[in-house]
Order: C-alpha cells, then structure tokens, then sequence
C-alpha cells in the first residue's frame, strides 16, 4: 500500500474515532443509571364497620420545607364510601400540585368486603382488577398508651382538644406529641412529631387528621362533603369491561394498611 492509501486509511479512521470521543466528553456526565428517592404517603384509614354508612371526599394537602425556606405543596381529592353492609369504596389519586391536569386522574379504586372477605384493586389504566384475600377490622386498633416507648428512645404524651362538629358530625379532638431522643434514628438532636386527630365516634374515622413532621413536613387530611346514607350501590361492583386477576393466593391484605392516598 503506498502513502497516499495509508494517509486516506488513516483520516478514515480519525474521522469514525471522532464522535465517539465527542460522545465519552466529561462535560456530557458519563455515567451509570442513578436511583432516587420516592416517598409514600398513607392516607386516613376507613375500618368495615356495619350499620354506618355514608360518601365523603377527602381531601390531602402534604407541604414540604426547604432549608431554603422555600415549600412545595402537592395536594389531592378522592370519594371514599362505605354501606350498610361494610363495603368499603376507595379511589386513589397521585398527589400533584394544585391546577395540574393530571390531578383528576384515578390510579386506583379499591374495592373490599368484609363478608366475602375479598378486595379489588382496579387500575383503570390497565383496565385490569386483582382480587385478594381481605381481612380487615371494624373495631379500632389499641391505642399506644402515653409515656416511654421502644425502651425509653421515644416518648409520647396525648392531650385532648375536647369535641368539635366537622361537616355537620360530631368529633372527638386529640394531639400526640412523639419526641425521639437524640440517636435513636441517627439524628443527632430529638425530633418532634406531632398529630391532631378529629375523630368521629359515629363513623369510626378520622373527620380531621393533621401530621406534622420534620423529616416529612406537614400531611393534612380532610373528610368533606358528608352524605351519611346508603351510598349507589353500583360504586361496589367492579368497572364494566375490566378483566379479573384472582390473586387470592397472595398474602392477605386489609385496605387500612395496603393503600396510598
């Protein structure tokens, strides 16, 4: 091969090589993939108590604090429901900030039973229902009595607020107060969290639930738009057109403890 074919090889080569090391520049943050951090937010707990029935909206505003002194709001509203019967109807809603206009789309409807003991996840996007084994509870759970807990890390005081009317239905008002010592989660100071409670002896369920902590921010919950009656009975049957997954052979789940908001 004379020189002018390895000269001709040669910038060939140098001219293929070239983007290559364009595309591998530092500037352009070469890189394996990068995880990141994703936060669930449990919403007000609806127990399948009979005899009580009633639809409601609620509502949830979660603030988040900044070191900059700057917030972020992201907010929602769902319909929650329950009849005679127990059967709890529950939509889910991803939180976005007021005005997005994806924060009137459904991610889920929940649907549970406490007589057949079955609960419905649908998922409208998929048009698709997975049925599971449900066991929830009517009666509420023990409350964590005041004083030292987890061996004296933390401790826990309770004050009443004493009785309020929250969309025309009485309430019982209580605050808890949890403060973490210094070292118990790795903080270096004591935390504080404190939670305001609106309970409704008739309904069973937090009319009022307000969260206020550190680590998080502020999470509040209102249940609004009232209708104490039987709800349409159509909310407890399932989408028309959706496709049944039986997955009841799955560990079971009550829907106090298994949703988002």
């Amino acid at each position: 091969m004379n020189r002018a074919s390895l000269l001709l090889v040669f910038a060939g080569l140098a001219a293929f090589s070239i983007p290559s090391l364009v595309a591998q520049a530092p500037q352009d943050g070469v890189h394996a993939p990068s995880g990141g951090t994703r936060s669930m937010l449990q919403s007000i707990a609806v127990p399948p108590l009979a005899n009580a029935p009633f639809t409601a909206t609620v509502s949830t505003t979660w603030v988040r604090r900044f070191d900059d002194g700057s917030t972020q709001t992201i907010q929602n509203r769902r319909t929650i429901a329950r009849d005679n019967l127990g059967r709890i109807y529950q939509q889910r809603r991803n939180l976005y900030p007021e005005g997005d206009p994806r924060e009137n789309e459904i991610r889920q409807i929940e649907i549970s039973d406490p007589q057949t003991h079955e609960i419905y996840f649908c998922q409208p996007s998929q048009r698709r229902c997975e049925l599971r084994s449900y066991f929830g509870f009517a009666s509420p759970a023990a409350v964590t009595p005041a004083g030292p807990l987890d061996g004296g890390k933390a401790f826990l005081t309770r004050a009443p607020l004493g009785n309020d009317s929250v969309s025309g239905v009485e309430t019982v008002g209580t605050r808890e107060t949890t403060t973490l010592n210094s070292g118990t989660i790795g903080n270096d100071r004591s935390i504080s969290i404190v939670k305001e409670f609106w309970y409704s002896p008739r309904l069973g369920i937090n009319l009022i639930e307000k969260r206020e902590d550190p680590r998080v921010g502020t999470q509040t919950f209102t249940v609004s738009d009232i209708s104490l009656g039987e709800p349409d009975a159509s909310l407890f049957e399932t989408p028309a057109g959706f496709q049944t997954v039986d997955l009841r052979k799955a560990s079971p789940v009550a829907p106090q403890n298994a949703g988002t908001n």
